[in-house]
């Protein structure tokens, strides 16, 4: 085989990618093919959870970031980076080798089944088994979606830099030129490494190899690449907007007009009896709801697969192009096949479709019952409306009937507690000091800048203060805060609270699981919660009251996890609108939130959705 990078561009020979061909037939053979790819990594997915989960489990309780410590020094921790990297890897196999192979297949007239494909990108493992191909592999894994340029994965398609640790970056500057400069780097290795994959799978050459290859056809051909790319995005982008309007937009702005008629969230019980006629038009009106949603977004789905597949086959005829390797560009297949083959498949879902489609419409009441409203609770006292940690904060809060506050507790180097989030007073005050290291005489002279940008200059509160101001208000969410979160504080914090007889109306959390397991065990009295951003296993076993999960943490299984051990589900920081839509519209039973004013407006927005609104949302994700 000739792996010599053709110079003059594409052969003679070798055609364009018909679109229309790969409508027609190929099409119905990649959908089939994604559709038991999903499901045989769904398995894989609820097997290996299923063993990482016994495998943290056995230890007593879960794995999180509040209590890594103990995990990182058992056994269960290389054994669960094992099964990681196994599941992570078995996905690379799948969702990219696989479809590499598939692709190939296709276009060159080869026969291909499912099992024989996985086969062949099991037995490629070993040929990424090198420190550049478990770079590739960890490329594909985590740096695809950060850099968004290459082929990527389901598993971690999704994977961000969780929201806290995005807000301390595009606070400095310099953290910024740093995360944009690594971001721009990862682009250029993904744009230069592009066909890293096609060598050492199609040609069988060494993950280096391919390396080397791929940045030689990038350098000579790197233009067109683009350029055609970017006319492919172009056309698949107009087809897909195409889709939605057809099959989402049009009718669902014709379903949202007749809605505005009816009431929404009209109790119907479609086993009661006779009905009314509007209770009879309601059922109607949301069975079709559902159909459009479920017929739509499967249809539309399909849309999105054909320009996946065919950006793919495109890549792929390329690489063949460019390393002046002839090929029969796809072969006929047989049509009576592929049009019964189509027929049967339409039919069956759109039968299938239907029959939920009614189901759901008429036992909407029964399926969507109404559930209490998401706590609010304003982050470090009253979030945005006022200065950080401050008095004002918490009055603000108050005056906008949250639940509670959450404020940061840290000691004095003589022994008292005071309301302050960094490790030191920088930010704040422009003392470079710690407050562990000052003593509460000190800390009194300093003057903190009002974090609205008003000019005030406010002082540094005590949890005593706090504690007087909110009694019988709200409740006060303490976090126990840095290097002086330990058992002394918990002891005090305990006496100190019981002295203003405020029991009732706080919470204790850290990110620190060892002392909100020492408060649990031994002041059981008082409510406690843990702050994570991470974990496995059944979380729900922590020693607490309150899970309280960072955003990309809180999924619904989670939180009906959590539910079902008697505790609570809270999700912080909860910020943009499309997160405070999302949560509000959840079964978690708080936020913690820095935009209370936001929050109210979309708590409002969801208060006013029309019956398809509301459906639209419980759907969003199935055909994701």
């Amino acid at each position: 085989m000739n792996n010599k990078i053709n110079k003059n561009g594409d052969p003679a020979e070798v055609k364009q990618i018909s679109f229309r061909r790969l409508v027609m037939e190929a099409l119905p053979e990649m959908w089939s093919f994604q559709l038991r790819v999903t499901i045989f990594m769904l398995l894989m997915l609820q097997l290996t959870g299923w063993l990482i989960d016994v495998i943290i489990n056995s230890s007593g309780t879960a794995f999180t970031t509040a209590n890594m410590r103990h995990f990182v020094l058992s056994w269960r921790m290389p054994v669960t980076v094992l099964l990681g990297g196994f599941l992570a890897f078995l996905f690379v196999t799948a969702e990219v080798f696989v479809q590499i192979f598939l692709a190939d297949d296709i276009m060159t007239g080869r026969r291909s089944g499912f099992f024989s494909e996985v086969r062949r990108g099991i037995a490629a493992l070993k040929r990424f088994m090198t420190p550049a191909g478990i770079l590739t592999m960890l490329y594909v894994i985590i740096a695809v979606p950060l850099g968004g340029i290459g082929f990527s994965i389901s598993l971690t398609e999704a994977l961000y830099i969780p929201n806290f640790i995005q807000e301390f970056i595009f606070s400095r500057p310099m953290l910024i030129l740093v995360y944009l400069a690594v971001i721009l780097v990862l682009i250029i290795i993904g744009y230069r490494y592009l066909f890293t994959m096609h060598a050492v799978l199609l040609d069988g050459m060494t993950p280096r190899q391919g390396m080397r290859v791929s940045a030689g056809i990038m350098k000579l051909h790197g233009r067109k690449l683009v350029a055609r790319v970017i006319k492919a995005l172009l056309m698949i982008g107009m087809i897909t907007f195409a889709g939605h309007l057809l099959f989402r937009i049009v009718p669902l702005v014709a379903l949202e007009i007749y809605g505005m008629h009816l009431p929404p969230r009209l109790f119907v019980d479609p086993m009661a009896g006779e009905m009314s006629d509007q209770q009879t038009m309601t059922l109607i009106y949301r069975s079709l709801c559902v159909l459009v949603l479920l017929m739509g977004g499967y249809l539309c789905s399909v849309i999105s697969l054909l320009g996946s597949s065919y950006l793919m086959m495109m890549v792929t005829r390329m690489y063949r192009s460019w390393t002046g390797q002839e090929q029969e560009m796809f072969p006929e297949r047989p049509k009576r096949f592929l049009y019964r083959f189509k027929i049967v498949r339409i039919t069956a879902v759109f039968l299938v479709l239907a029959l939920l489609a009614v189901l759901v419409g008429g036992l909407f009441s029964q399926i969507f019952p109404d559930k209490e409203p998401v706590n609010l609770i304003a982050h470090r006292a009253g979030g945005t409306m006022a200065s950080e940690n401050s008095m004002e904060g918490l009055q603000a809060a108050i005056d906008h009937g949250c639940h509670g506050s959450e404020i940061d507790v840290q000691r004095t180097a003589d022994n008292h507690y005071i309301i302050n989030h960094d490790n030191s007073f920088k930010r704040l005050t422009g003392v470079d000091r710690k407050p562990q290291d000052m003593t509460m005489e000190e800390i009194s002279q300093l003057r903190i800048k009002d974090t609205t940008g008003n000019g005030a200059e406010l002082p540094v509160v005590t949890i005593e203060e706090m504690l007087d101001f909110i009694k019988d208000r709200e409740i006060l969410y303490i976090e126990l805060k840095g290097a002086t979160a330990d058992r002394q504080m918990a002891d005090d914090l305990v006496k100190i609270v019981r002295e203003k007889d405020c029991q009732d109306d706080i919470v204790f959390i850290s990110l620190n699981y060892d002392v909100i397991n020492y408060i649990e065990t031994n002041y059981p009295e008082f409510e406690t919660g843990t702050l994570f951003f991470a974990g496995l296993g059944n979380i729900a076993s922590l020693n607490c009251d309150c899970l309280i999960m960072e955003e990309e943490m809180a999924t619904e299984n989670r939180i009906e996890q959590i539910h079902t051990a008697g505790k609570k589900a809270i999700v912080w920081t909860v910020n943009t609108e499309t997160g405070l839509y999302k949560f509000l519209d959840s079964e978690a039973d708080g936020i913690i939130t820095d935009e209370i004013l936001l929050a109210e407006k979309v708590q409002q927005e969801l208060d006013d959705r029309t019956d398809l609104a509301f459906l639209a949302d419980r759907f969003s994700d199935v055909w994701e």
